[in-house]
């Protein structure tokens, strides 16, 4: 995430979001991923004081390149030469959790290592990063450590045995290393924080009609071993009495008289119910320790409780707490993806691709109103509104509240992992720009990296792709590429000319 400020210097606090914060259970204190470091050798062909010296100096580089608050480094001092001897200290580094493990080819190794290891790994289905160092030669120095050909070597072994891995063949000084072990580490942590838990889908299903919304739970579980629970509408509600009329006034106090606010039509009863409401989610999210929620907030919610739930997903998002409309499950996977892999920096937001200009050079990403307020463009504002759809059918009878605002300008990475399984994924960079408010809602423009919006629109309309796409603040595409490489996700390529015209592809 090297060009992802973090949120609170890039952009304005989320609304009333300090007093909210401390209505609401407070989060889990984020785990410390372990990541383990070995090295391999053997000390009767080369230079045994070269290795140990290798690995001392290389696990320090790794350790460094890691925060201490974020990782705990796992290392063994000395090269493994006994393929039991690896075992054992892996094992004994799996009891405490193993987010990922760190390779260092400091010498050549024995087939039993690389077998070991190779075994080890195909049971304990651990990402892996082997990363050898060009060795000094000539002038009379003869070959000291073999280490290109270990790499070789072991690898070759692990493919054998149907073992992913990442590698790495680079001078142990240059910053490459450091980097790339860094986009490893998020992607392991990531990918640890999220086995084991659950999502929440409130409101049980999807929305009327959204076919693409749908996710298949088990192929989800064999990818991510994340879980779901399904609560019916009745079980949030019934919690919004649970806050007193003092405290939902005063968050409506702070959301309707900051001074960003520049307009309200909201009556008073929804603008509480709307905030009773969005309580209610963030402590049932709190409480069952969710990862992420996909909210089914139409219809029911407007034609039994006279509420949208726009507005109450804002400030979901503002706390951090990951939440998608229309219980769109595969994008709350998206966004929650984006989420952990950022440690939070990239601020998912839901949209529709909803305007291409007509030179294919700029898309617009829009939706009604449940982005985080933290992303609203500095200095423009926001307004408190009633749906904006449903205003435009009838504005006396429309409900609201939901924020509508232009989004602040900076890099984003775009991504949506296709229903029903997540097996595909479009994945584009862009830049938010300074732009008009062409729609009622939440809208930002988008000026694509690498493709233009043409080919890009294209592409999704020639494959027939989900409607909903996750817009996260900063350029992580090369991050996703890594997490799609261990989820055995594919990337979609990128097929169509741009030319505002093509063929689906059955």
């Amino acid at each position: 995430m090297t060009t992802t400020p973090t949120a609170e210097a890039q952009f304005s606090p989320g609304v009333a979001s300090e007093f909210i914060a401390s209505l609401i259970p407070a989060p889990k204190a984020q785990r410390v991923s372990r990541i383990a470091f070995v090295s391999v050798a053997i000390e009767i062909h080369f230079n045994w004081d070269l290795a140990r010296e290798t690995t001392t100096k290389v696990a320090q580089i790794v350790e460094d390149a890691l925060p201490s608050e974020e990782y705990q480094l796992v290392v063994a001092p000395e090269p493994f030469q006994d393929h039991l001897q690896l075992k054992a200290f892996l094992d004994d580094a799996a009891h405490g959790g193993l987010d990922g493990i760190v390779l260092c080819h400091s010498a050549y190794t024995t087939g039993e290592v690389g077998s070991q290891l190779g075994s080890w790994l195909a049971k304990h289905q651990t990402p892996i990063f082997s990363l050898a160092m060009p060795e000094p030669m000539g002038n009379g120095v003869n070959l000291q450590a073999n280490r290109l050909c270990s790499q070789n070597f072991v690898l070759g072994i692990l493919n054998s045995l149907d073992v992913k891995y990442q590698w790495l063949f680079c001078n142990e000084d240059q910053p490459r290393v450091a980097e790339e072990v860094q986009r490893f580490a998020r992607v392991s942590r990531a990918l640890g924080n999220i086995r084991g838990r659950k999502a929440l889908i409130a409101g049980a299903s999807r929305v009327p009609g959204f076919y693409d919304c749908e996710i298949n739970e088990i192929a989800i579980m064999k990818k991510l071993e994340l879980g779901f629970d399904r609560v019916n509408l009745v079980d949030i509600t019934s919690r919004m009495a649970d806050f007193s009329e003092h405290d939902v006034a005063e968050v409506a106090g702070l959301v309707l008289n900051d001074p960003d606010c520049k307009f309200n039509n909201v009556p008073d009863k929804q603008v509480h119910d709307t905030i009773r409401l969005s309580l209610a989610l963030m402590t049932v999210a709190r409480e069952g320790e969710y990862i992420g929620v996909s909210f089914k907030n139409w219809p029911e919610l407007f034609d039994h409780f006279n509420v949208a739930g726009d507005g109450a997903m804002a400030l979901m998002n503002d706390q951090g707490i990951v939440v998608s409309d229309e219980a769109d499950t595969g994008a709350m996977i998206t966004m929650m993806l984006f989420n952990e892999l950022s440690s939070g920096a990239a601020i998912p937001m839901l949209s529709d691709i909803s305007y291409l200009s007509d030179d294919g050079e700029r898309l617009g990403v829009w939706h009604n109103g449940s982005a985080a307020t933290r992303l609203r463009k500095q200095g423009s504002g926001f307004e408190s509104r009633k749906h904006g759809i449903l205003e435009n059918y009838d504005s006396d009878t429309a409900w609201g509240m939901l924020f509508e605002f232009l989004v602040e300008p900076g890099p984003v990475t775009i991504a949506k992992y296709q229903a029903p399984s997540i097996d595909h994924v479009l994945a584009f960079e862009g830049d938010i720009v300074e732009s008009d408010m062409k729609f009622r809602g939440t809208y930002g423009e988008v000026v694509t990296r690498e493709h233009t919006a043409a080919q890009l629109v294209g592409t999704i309309l020639d494959q027939g792709l989900d409607h909903h796409w996750i817009v996260g603040r900063g350029h992580f595409l090369s991050d996703l590429k890594v997490l799609n490489y261990w989820l055995g996700v594919e990337e979609l390529p990128v097929c169509n000319a741009g030319q505002h015209a093509g063929f689906g592809r059955l």
